[in-house]
């Protein structure tokens, strides 16, 4: 069988991964398509080349206001540019280890492009994947690891499903690019924008998934809403004694029993990882936030540093319009 059919296969199976009815149907009829044609029906099975030509990202819109969830074309397309946004902004923070990303350029959305590979019809699917870049492009196949790296940064930062509270509560610990990249995503009009799903599988075979529900957007722009102050630095010795590995928080134990937590990002984790259940000297950026109302929180932290590893997102300047 030809490899563009096997590989036309994989993108439609890839594409009805939901639990609903339609999707197992459509699971159903592919299932029986690939038996009838001969296709390979499982991912070992098929050829090297057509791995690599496999999505990376699926995106799912959901619209609570129509009756089947159909979204609006403007609506989609839309959010389909909030997501390459937020991917580029993200990638150019990490390439340029800045810990805030303002403006764009073209060159920031070539080296974190992502291409449609295909869309399904209900709550609007699409499936995007990294481009495949020419040996002798100035950029190269970092490319592809750049525009990666945006969309799991991206991912872990947002709720894990419609009850995650926690990541909510921890995207103001987050770094400002973070937050900016959070910001993207999110409608003026939180409250009416369609419900938005991403998953992403890495290249060690990881699948992360997110959501955003109406509600979940109208609280991360209240929380994105507030502004920092009294920020600084500190330094603690205790022991690592737990982490939310998916989503991002930290927690140490200080002597005396006192614990702290906060969030973490993606170039932190193994070395947190590394150091769980041990006694390891961390930096911390602090920071108490203040909503429009003059209300403020306890302290907020974020890990910078682990021992002698680093955060590759410093600490930095506050996220401003």
């Amino acid at each position: 069988m030809s490899t563009h059919l096997q590989t036309l296969w994989l993108r439609a199976m890839e594409s009805a991964q939901g639990d609903d009815h339609f999707s197992r149907l459509r699971r159903s009829s592919l299932q029986a398509a690939a038996e009838k044609f001969g296709i390979s029906s499982t991912f070992e099975e098929i050829p090297d080349v057509v791995k690599k030509e496999t999505t990376a990202i699926q995106v799912r819109l959901s619209d609570s206001r129509t009756s089947n969830g159909e979204v609006a074309a403007l609506e989609a397309g839309e959010f389909l540019q909030r997501i390459q946004r937020a991917v580029a902004r993200l990638a150019k923070a990490r390439r340029g280890r800045l810990a805030d990303v303002v403006r764009l350029s073209q060159i920031d959305f070539d080296v974190a492009r992502l291409n449609v590979a295909s869309a399904s019809v209900g709550s609007w699917v699409v499936d995007l994947k990294y481009p495949q870049v020419d040996a002798n492009s100035p950029l190269s196949d970092a490319s592809t690891l750049w525009a990666e790296v945006g969309v799991v940064e991206l991912i872990r930062a947002l709720p894990e499903d419609d009850e995650d509270e926690q990541s909510i509560e921890s995207i103001g610990a987050a770094s400002p690019v973070i937050r900016r990249a959070v910001a993207d995503l999110i409608s003026d009009r939180p409250e009416s924008q369609p419900g938005l799903s991403i998953s992403v599988r890495r290249r060690s075979g990881e699948v992360i998934k997110s959501t955003i529900t109406p509600r979940q957007a109208s609280f991360l722009r209240e929380r994105l809403a507030v502004v920092r102050e009294e920020r600084g630095i500190v330094r603690y010795r205790g022991r690592l004694d737990g982490l939310r590995t998916r989503r991002q928080i930290f927690y140490l134990e200080l002597e005396g029993g006192r614990e702290v937590h906060g969030y973490v990002d993606d170039s932190l984790m193994s070395a947190v990882k590394a150091n769980l259940d041990r006694e390891v000297e961390v930096e911390l950026e602090t920071f108490v936030l203040r909503a429009a109302s003059g209300k403020a929180s306890q302290k907020q932290y974020r890990l910078i540093r682990v021992g002698q590893e680093q955060t590759q997102l410093p600490a930095g300047a506050e996220l401003s319009e």
